[in-house]
């Protein structure tokens, strides 16, 4: 089943409320201090929900997209999909869509950090959680802790 970016957000901030609600309730409302504040460490199970769920990126034209996520494997457009810690680039547009890697400062290039050129009418796998811009310039420089960054972008070509 994938569902639009927007939904799974919804989804996530609905299992957020659903998490708090009783310790909250048995904290403010009944004044029971700590009784159920281990139910709070369930909200560590958003993190692999969030990470290890693939996003789907529909071009339609130049600059125009969709944004979608996989809630639970299954098949789009002929294809089968799980889960896993990467995106889905769907060129349905006439242009030719590039997915590359920036170096900013000292970093260099990763085994598998692999530039892509999706024709139209093709399915492209990016190993990567998020696209750092998606049809936007990328910046000139960025700040960090450590001598360099690597960043993404998805641009039509």
């Amino acid at each position: 089943m994938i569902v639009s970016a927007q939904t799974y957000n919804i989804i996530l901030i609905a299992i957020v409320i659903l998490i708090a609600i009783r310790p909250l309730y048995t904290r403010l409302i009944k004044k029971q201090g700590n009784k159920h504040d281990w139910m709070f460490a369930l909200l560590f199970l958003l993190l692999p929900i969030n990470w290890y769920t693939p996003t789907f990126i529909t071009v339609t034209s130049c600059g125009k997209f969709t944004k979608e996520v996989l809630l639970f494997p299954g098949e789009k457009d002929g294809v089968s999909y799980s889960y896993g810690w990467n995106n889905y680039i769907i060129n349905k547009s006439l242009n030719t869509v590039a997915f590359e890697y920036i170096f900013y400062g000292d970093n260099k290039r990763k085994e598998d950090e692999l530039d892509k050129i999706i024709t139209p009418g093709k399915i492209e796998k990016v190993n990567e959680v998020t696209i750092d811009f998606v049809f936007e310039e990328e910046a000139k420089s960025v700040s960090t802790k450590s001598s360099g960054a690597t960043k993404t972008t998805l641009y039509c070509m």
